[in-house]
């Protein structure tokens, strides 16, 4: 805000509703994106023959984000099976999941998870197959997360964000000239490309100004002043907290720059 004796300049907040829903939709879509970057990642099932007798698998998943790899290894392995394991949630509903498994001498290990039963058994025939054959090497299964979905999910919030960005900078803010040379109020409507339209009104068009006090549920108070014109319209709105004194100041130095009556909360109640 700007003030000389014979002018007072206000220029609104930056800060607007499209860039708080972009702060906030951020804050949200981090996480989610942080979830499935953690959480999605590339697998590979692969055997290995160390001589004609003994095999080994490694399972290795690749985090989508830039993390260490974590490989399991099982080794000496002599069969092949499937498992099939149902799980109930807290609302009753039933999900089923298909496993590969491994008989290793430490056991039989679930070690990967296939999308049905007849996929898991396809698996470990091949496995089985791998043991009886002289290949060196089978790639039993693979997949991931494709890039372009993990991207379509995070710029997809991140383009809503940086759209509401743009509206917010290109909203337009007000600039309020109040002038007692001319006896004048100009309000001009900026935008980042520059003024985008004026509007004026004479000192004699304000009714009044008003400082208000509202209380929130904790009963602490707070104060605003207002310019309101004869139509009933608020033409100014100033922001002053729990700062009584300062709004009152302001109230009284645009009372007598306008040279109209200033009401306070005591006339009110």
């Amino acid at each position: 805000m700007e003030q000389t004796p014979g002018k007072r300049v206000y220029l609104e907040p930056v800060v607007s509703g499209a860039v708080g829903i972009a702060f906030v939709m951020l804050l949200f879509s981090f996480p989610l994106i942080l979830t499935i970057g953690l959480s999605e990642r590339d697998r590979r099932f692969t055997c290995h023959r160390l001589d004609q007798d003994t095999v080994t698998c490694e399972v290795v998943f690749q985090p989508l984000l830039p993390l260490p790899k974590q490989i399991e290894f099982y080794y000496d392995v002599r069969g092949a099976g499937t498992e099939t394991e149902t799980r109930t949630d807290s609302e009753g509903d039933e999900t089923t999941y298909y496993y590969v498994t491994l008989i290793t001498p430490a056991g039989e290990t679930k070690a990967w998870s296939a999308a049905s039963e007849s996929g898991a058994r396809q698996l470990a025939t091949k496995i089985q197959s791998f043991r009886m054959s002289a290949e060196s090497q089978l790639l039993v299964a693979s997949d991931g997360f494709a890039l372009e979905d993990f991207l379509a999910v995070a710029l997809a919030p991140a383009g809503v964000v940086v759209l509401l960005l743009i509206l917010a900078l290109i909203k337009k803010r007000r600039r309020l000239t109040f002038d007692r040379s001319l006896n004048q109020i100009l309000v001009e409507y900026l935008t980042p490309f520059g003024v985008r339209g004026r509007k004026t009104y004479s000192f004699r068009d304000v009714q009044q100004v008003v400082v208000e006090r509202s209380t929130d549920s904790d009963g602490d108070s707070y104060f605003s002043v207002k310019v309101e014109l004869a139509s009933g319209e608020p033409l100014l709105h100033l922001s002053f907290g729990s700062d009584n004194g300062k709004a009152r100041a302001e109230a009284e130095q645009l009372g007598q720059l306008l040279g109209c009556p200033v009401r306070l909360p005591e006339a009110t109640s």
